[in-house]
């Protein structure tokens, strides 16, 4: 309810105005929302709404307002904010830019937002990158397109000595749909690879390298097909990092003499 506190998480900042801010939060009952934040960066009470509105820091805001941007009324700590170190932090900016990009506004989603949480805190301590693969498949299953690994898409169960073809509109197509020029094009599994990403999802089962590696490929076209044409940022910042942390990569500025 408006002006009732909910817990939330800052997804994207920016100044708005002569003092204020405009902000994407993910709120645990009213889903995604843009507020603006009067005043945000004036100091009041010994401090800012600039130092509590951080990302990856549990809050607790309420918002007023009947329009589509709503106005932030009040705000609170939930808890201490988490720091991701490294590329960590590029991959909380990936989750967040997901969120913005892709989540319909005001739409519940508490399990969402609890594996979000979840999400950041295995970042603190590891790359999560299965996390991250968990992460991506509940956004898909919430905007309507999740993966089924187990059932191809006449829900018959994955064979695991056939060959699939992931379709965004109808699921795991087998081979034997005839999709001759379809089959060199991304999205081809084999059903052995399926079975054993429905036993990680579903049972906890270890997922091996190449596994994981088609898994990424997998979530990262499933998700492009949603995103369009327009690169994520987060993506295009970690690229920088890794081109400043690495110089001697870059075939440009650190050619050998003999070029």
């Amino acid at each position: 309810m408006a002006n009732e506190l909910e817990p939330a998480w800052l997804l994207h900042r920016r100044n708005y105005g002569d003092s204020g801010f405009l902000v994407d939060i993910l709120g645990l009952n009213s889903g995604r929302i843009s507020a603006v934040v009067k005043g945000g960066r004036r100091k009041a009470r010994g401090g800012s709404f600039a130092g509590v509105l951080q990302p990856f820091t549990p809050l607790l805001v309420a918002t007023s307002g009947r329009g589509e941007l709503k106005t932030l009324s009040r705000l609170e700590l939930a808890g201490a904010g988490v720091e991701l170190a490294g590329e960590r932090v590029f991959s909380g900016f990936y989750l967040n830019e997901l969120l913005v990009r892709l989540l319909p506004k005001f739409v519940s989603c508490p399990t969402l937002f609890a594996l979000y949480g979840g999400t950041i805190d295995a970042l603190v301590a590891t790359e999560a990158e299965l996390d991250l693969r968990k992460f991506e498949l509940m956004l898909l299953e919430e905007l309507g397109y999740g993966l089924r690994f187990d059932v191809d898409a006449n829900n018959d169960p994955i064979e695991a000595a056939n060959a699939y073809l992931y379709d965004p509109t109808a699921g795991f197509l087998p081979r034997a749909f005839g999709f001759d020029d379809a089959w060199k094009k991304e999205g081809r599994l084999q059903g052995d690879q399926l079975l054993n990403m429905a036993d990680w999802l579903f049972n906890g089962d270890g997922l091996d390298g190449s596994n994981r590696q088609s898994l990424q490929d997998l979530t990262r076209l499933a998700l492009q097909l949603q995103l369009g044409d327009r690169p994520l940022n987060s993506r295009k910042l970690l690229q920088a990092f890794r081109w400043r942390e690495e110089p001697s990569k870059n075939p440009v500025q650190h050619a050998p003499a003999d070029q």
